[in-house]
């Protein structure tokens, strides 16, 4: 191909717009498909349009085998599930004919299109119905066709050595390095607790061992499992085969076979061998009975360092019969522990190691085989409806206790701690540790570090003495690395102390007690009948005030640093980050990574999907590099599972970038930033001297754009 590049700065963050010399370029593609040489023009670089042919079925194979040689993890690449279309009832399909001997049981439909041949039933029998060269076998062979095309078009793939048995093999798309597959002994298929993951295997031909056998853990489903033939199949005599075999030529089941699946052969004949007696060679296509998972827990909000527990209860969708099987625990896709289902109880999963912030759990069957009387059942995975576990945190825990519980000081006071959070977030509340004397009334204020009263609440149901709290009507954002004031006012005096403590910093998880002359003093009180700000300090002293934080949510944290903090190009520009919420929630703030370079001035915006705006306010007390945050003056409610865009517009330019990096979506807890290959590319970018909204892509640039988002 003749092409030259070029450099236009003004219409993309540093883009190369490719420039034809000649309008019509041709790329020649050169086939050899079963013995016949083919030369075929085209000038599109990507997969031809398929057609009804069975002619195109072929090339669209063939273009297939190019293949990209990988490691076994990027095999996964989050494939979406395969249709079947009119062709998912149907056991066996051929485009020729159907042949059978002896005893053969096909669960489910049987069918021939074009052809019209189907033989030997009986003996063979067919649970469902037989269509031969009818309109629904033709609907369904459609159908199949496009499945097929689908299939082979798969990408990325992984080369695999030829032999399959005696290996492992997590979800994504594979083929070998001579084109063929065959399994002797087991394989087993992964799913790595992921229900829906898809296998995808990729030959020009198939061929299992006798007695060869295909098992399923944690969570692989039959129905999920795709064998890809450009060829013929082969399955051996009393093997047990799992997946639906579509194969472009011929497929051969043996005497004895046990297919969990499906046998298709697109263009020539699907042939049966049964056996003599029990037991039939059988093809079944996958009906496992579905199932429900519901999740609960027993404390929601929690507390740092609190014990919580899970309980997953699943049933089947119809019938009293209680499923049995593993469930897992996750926090988002990382697995946090599992429990036993069955009739005995509910999976119960007990943990205290989540950290402060919100975890979107969920629960996760991963199916399993149930007695039901004389035979056995095995039921299909669930997985759970979110459960958003949100886990406060303080200063201290409840195991904290003061040096003097009643300070012998009757005045009326108000008493504070001045502490930082290392995140922006949510306070949602204040806490005191109260002695037995400390009778009076109690009011909790938040403050920021010039005295701006932030919220106030009053303590009610309070305990004789221990740690009490108040929470506030409306939680209060936070930002990071900012000083504020908690603080309580007590009518009775008798507060608790102990002095001194704050000679050092006191850390606790996000949050931080300020030592003593850092910024004035730490604890800070003032004597008055009312709550007022407390400026006043004395031997470093331990009030024995504190917080209840939440973290935002962020999609990255502030250890994520870009590949080019400040990229060479001066122009001014709008940068943003496509992104959704798995609930609904506010978003607090934008954040974005700011190399040494940029050093203009900086406005942080929110839009909808569409351009509308819904916040924006100018970064302020930012450092010379790192991650930079503004709070919105007003939160932004946002809904779930709805894109919106988070940008910041720089003057300077030398904006940070990783390029590529959205080549998939990424997603941290509860948010998600979309991949570059869903509406209309990810990450996005806006030349100009004002701020606006971004719309252009650029090979899946992370501009390293952030939100800061609460859930409810």
């Amino acid at each position: 191909m003749d092409i030259s590049y070029s450099i236009r700065v003004d219409n993309g963050l540093n883009a190369i717009h490719r420039r034809h010399r000649s309008k019509s370029t041709k790329i020649l593609f050169f086939h050899v498909c079963h013995g016949i040489f083919r030369r075929r023009e085209d000038t599109r670089p990507a997969f031809p349009a398929i057609g009804p042919s069975w002619l195109a079925v072929l090339l669209a194979a063939v273009l297939s085998m190019g293949a990209v040689v990988g490691t076994p993890h990027s095999a996964y690449a989050d494939q979406p599930p395969v249709s079947l279309g009119d062709a998912a009832s149907f056991g066996v399909l051929a485009g020729t004919a159907v042949t059978n001997t002896d005893l053969t049981a096909v669960t489910g439909d049987l069918g021939v299109s074009p052809g019209t041949s189907v033989t030997g039933f009986p003996p063979g029998t067919v649970s469902g119905t037989v269509y031969a060269g009818n309109a629904a076998a033709a609907s369904a062979k459609a159908d199949l066709v496009a499945a097929y095309n689908d299939i082979a078009g798969r990408t990325p793939v992984v080369t695999v050595p030829t032999e399959l048995g005696g290996t492992t093999r997590a979800p994504g798309v594979y083929n070998s390095a001579n084109g063929t597959f065959g399994i002797t002994g087991t394989l087993t298929l992964d799913a790595e607790g992921e229900p829906d993951a898809v296998f995808v295997f990729k030959a020009s031909t198939l061929s299992t061992a006798n007695v060869s056998n295909i098992n399923l853990v944690n969570g692989a489903q039959t129905k999920n499992v795709f064998w890809q033939v450009s060829g013929s199949a082969t399955l051996g005599t009393y093997s047990t085969f799992r997946g639906s075999v579509l194969a472009l030529t011929s497929i051969t089941v043996s005497t004895g076979a046990a297919l969990y699946g499906r046998a298709f052969a697109l263009n020539n004949t699907v042939t049966l061998q049964g056996t003599n007696n029990q037991p039939k060679t059988r093809i079944t296509v996958p009906d496992d009975p579905p199932t429900t998972t519901t999740l609960t827990s027993s404390a929601n909000p929690s507390q740092s360092g609190q014990s919580v527990t899970f309980t997953a209860t699943v049933s089947a969708v119809t019938g009293s019969i209680v499923p049995q099987g593993d469930v897992l625990f996750k926090d988002g896709s990382t697995t946090i522990g599992s429990a036993w289902h069955s009739d005995l109880g509910p999976a119960v999963f007990t943990t205290s190691d989540l950290a402060a912030g919100q975890h979107p759990i969920t629960a996760v069957y991963l199916g399993g085989d149930t007695s039901a009387g004389q035979g056995i059942i095995h039921f299909a995975p669930s997985t759970s409806s979110e459960l958003v576990q949100t886990v406060r945190t303080s200063l201290w825990d409840n195991t904290a206790v003061p040096a003097v519980p009643s300070q012998p000081d009757a005045q009326a006071s108000t008493a504070g701690v001045k502490f930082k959070a290392a995140t922006a977030g949510t306070v949602t509340g204040i806490r005191f540790y109260k002695g037995p004397q400390n009778t009076g009334t109690h009011t909790g204020s938040l403050w920021t570090s010039s005295g701006q009263l932030l919220a106030s609440a009053p303590f009610t149901n309070e305990t004789a003495s221990g740690w009490q709290q108040v929470n506030f009507p409306t939680p209060v954002n936070i930002a990071a690395d900012t000083t504020y004031v908690a603080s309580y006012h007590t009518t009775s005096g008798y507060y608790s102390v102990t002095r001194p403590y704050f000679t050092t910093q006191y850390t606790n998880g996000p949050l931080t007690a300020l030592a003593n002359g850092a910024e004035g003093g730490n604890g800070v009180y003032k004597y008055g009948p009312t709550s007022s700000f407390p400026t006043n300090s004395s031997q470093a002293s331990n009030y024995w005030v504190d917080v209840v934080f939440t973290p935002s949510n962020s999609l990255w944290d502030n250890t994520a640093v870009p590949a080019v903090p400040s990229y060479p190009d001066a122009q001014a520009s709008t940068a943003g980050v496509k992104f959704k919420a798995a609930t609904a929630g506010t978003v607090t703030g934008i954040r974005f990574y700011k190399g040494a370079q940029n050093t203009g001035t900086h406005t942080g915006s929110l839009w909808t999907s569409s351009g509308q705006l819904l916040a924006s306010a100018p970064f302020t007390n930012e450092t010379a590099s790192g991650w930079q945050q503004v709070i919105f003056p007003t939160p932004v409610n946002i809904a779930a599972d709805t894109t919106y865009v988070a940008s910041y517009h720089n003057t300077s330019g030398y904006y940070s970038v990783t390029r590529p990096y959205f080549t998939e979506k990424y997603t941290n807890g509860l948010l998600t930033a979309i991949s570059d290959s869903e509406e209309g590319g990810n990450g996005v970018y806006k030349y100009g001297p004002t701020n606006s909204f971004p719309t252009d892509p650029y090979q899946a640039s992370n501009y390293w754009v952030d939100v800061m988002f609460v859930s409810p």
